[in-house]
Order: C-alpha cells, then structure tokens, then sequence
C-alpha cells in the first residue's frame, strides 16, 4: 500500500526508542513503559519502590504506592521525548474511608505529523498522524499492617494514520513502608493483558504480546542525612537482556546468522538495575540523579571520535529537581537517551481544593 513506508517508519522510530522494556520489537504498545513523572525519569526512568504518600504521580510505576494523602491531587506531566515526539499525562486522585483511594489519568503520544508517499517515494501532498492513548484506573488500599496492594486497569487505543488497534492491559503491585517512613519496597507485574484489535494490514491480523514485566523496587531514606537511594530491578522475568549491540559481526554462525556475545554476569546483572539517588535537604526541595545501565547499552554508539564518544558516555545518565512553592510543586528532569536524543520532563502537581 502507498502508506506502507510511513507506517512502518513510525513503529521503528517508536521501538528505537523504548524505555528498556523489551528489545527487537517483540511486543507492541511499547509506549506504556515510557516515563511520565519528571521525579522518577531524573531517578533513571523507572522507580517502584519509592513511596511518598502525596505524590500521585509515582502510582503510574507502582499502582500500590497510591496512598490516601493523594486525595483531590492533581497531577500534570509533560515530556518533550526524542526527535519532537510529546508524551503527556494526567491524574486524579480521591479518598474514600473503609474503601480505598483511587485515581484516573490518560496517557498520551503524539508523534507528530507526516507526509504521505507513494511506495516510490513521490509525494501526494498529503499528511497524517500518530498518536498511542491508555487510560490509567488505579485503585489501591492497606491488606495487612504497612503493605498495600493496588491494580492498574489501562484501556488502549492506538492509530497511526489507517492503522487502529485496541487492547486492554493491567498492572498488579504490592508495596511495603517501614513504620518511621524510611525503607520501603514495591513489586510489580506489569501490562498483563492482550489486544483485542490488531492493527490491519501490518500484522494480519495476528495479535501481537503487550510488553510484559516484573519489577521489584527498593528505596532507603538515611535517618541522619539528607539522602534518600533507590534501586529498581527491571525484566525479573528475563535474565538475558543483550540485544544486537552487542552482537559479534564478525563471527557468523553456520547459517551465516550473527552470534550473540553475552555480557559476563556482572554486565548482564547491570542491566536489569535502575539506580537513583536524592539529595533532601528540605521538605520543599531536592535534587535527583540517576542512572540506568540497560538504556547505554541498548543506545550508545560505537565507533565514534573521543570527542563524541565523552557525549555517548552520558547515555542512561538522569537528573532533575523538585520544589515546593506555595501551593505547587514543580518537577523538572533531564535525561540522555542516545547521542543525539535527551528527553525534558515538566511535572507540577497541586490540591484544587486548596484555592478554595
């Protein structure tokens, strides 16, 4: 078809740049590993055992971490992610006693527009675009003592141009606190569910796998020092995560198919680990780093100058800060993808019924 091309220009661009979560293009709605909160994308892009009872925002990652303190906050997040492609994401959250708290958002892509071509090329003059959506429907209260367990149910509706596809997805946590609030731990399965529509065309309509995960999170706050460390491990269910970048070309195997070099355990371990690290000298500022092994390794680039390869070092590196003025409190986070790609997050959230 004339729109072939295009179309598959987009999923390509889309799984170049995935947050880690599978490799190749082995699944589809990619987009819902993406980061949403400005605080956890400086923290490395992905932390579920962090709790903070009146941050709605980190219930996105672990939907156990949604606490009664989020009642009536709102949350506004906005990325300006790689190559102009805005992903944006919004919630709100409401107590009820003896029941439990809940939250709805919506997370959106916007790919941005194109211009339609034939397969040779020529173009017709016309334009089109591409956008992924997924409704967020937390619900989370306390099981037993300090652990509380909390579900994710996330509609889905992709479409880039002609192309449409529905599914249904659910993330399922558990999360624990110490009783002075310092240690805490999350565990996640995420994006259990299946498509219900296939694309047309591009996958015959064969239903693709959603991007399956396990996660386990830990965050320790030290009692004496403005500190706070965190570190989550991501794909518990898969423990080679070595992709084609790290592929020996030049060896090939008797069907003249590349052979995979795996990582030595330490390498292969790395890549499973997300770690982040805040500085906490107030309620009402902080200071965020992070990094994450798996996102260099999938996105460096080889072969380059020493000038350009101090650049490429940088990929997987994060960071940000968070304050607290008057009724507000402002996120912003920076985060090197790829030697030509860094990711802007804004994040502001607030109680409205606080301007009563």
């Amino acid at each position: 078809m004339a729109m072939r091309k295009n179309i598959l220009l987009i999923f390509i661009l889309t799984l170049s740049f995935q947050s880690y979560s599978q490799f190749g293009g082995s699944s589809t709605y990619d987009f819902l590993n993406l980061a949403s909160s400005a605080r956890v994308n400086a923290l490395g892009g992905n932390q579920v055992g962090i709790i903070d009872s009146s941050e709605l925002s980190l219930s996105f990652y672990n939907p156990a971490t949604l606490m009664p303190a989020a009642h009536n906050q709102l949350s506004l997040n906005y990325i300006n992610f790689v190559s102009d492609i805005n992903i944006g994401y919004v919630s709100y959250a409401r107590y009820y006693e003896k029941i439990g708290t809940f939250a709805a958002g919506i997370q959106y892509i916007n790919y941005g527009e194109f211009e339609e071509a034939l397969e040779n090329g020529t173009l017709t003059g016309n334009k089109f675009g591409a956008a992924d959506y997924a409704l967020s429907l937390i619900y989370s209260r306390n099981i037993w003592k300090n652990f509380t367990a909390g579900i994710n149910l996330k509609p889905i509706y992709s479409a880039y141009e002609t192309y449409k596809s529905f599914g249904i997805a659910a993330d399922l946590g558990v999360s624990y606190i110490d009783s002075v609030g310092l240690f805490s731990i999350g565990l996640v399965f995420k994006n259990i569910g299946t498509q219900i529509t296939p694309y047309q065309y591009l996958t015959e309509g064969i239903k693709e796998p959603l991007p399956f995960n396990i996660q386990l999170g830990f965050s320790q706050r030290l009692n004496h020092a403005p500190f706070r460390f965190s570190a989550t491990l991501n794909q518990l269910h898969q423990w080679n995560l070595t992709d084609k970048s790290t592929w020996d070309y030049d060896n090939n195997g008797d069907d003249n198919s590349y052979i995979g070099s795996s990582d030595n355990v330490v390498r292969q371990f790395m890549r499973h680990v997300i770690l982040g690290v805040e500085f906490i000298p107030s309620k009402n500022f902080s200071l965020g780093i992070g990094y994450n092994y798996q996102r260099k390794r999938q996105l460096s680039v080889s072969n380059v100058s020493d000038e350009v390869g101090l650049l490429d070092n940088a990929a997987g590196l994060s960071g940000g800060i968070n304050v607290k003025i008057s009724k507000f409190k402002f996120s912003y986070a920076i985060a090197k993808y790829h030697l030509s790609g860094i990711s802007n997050t804004l994040s502001v959230g607030f109680n409205p019924s606080e301007f009563k």
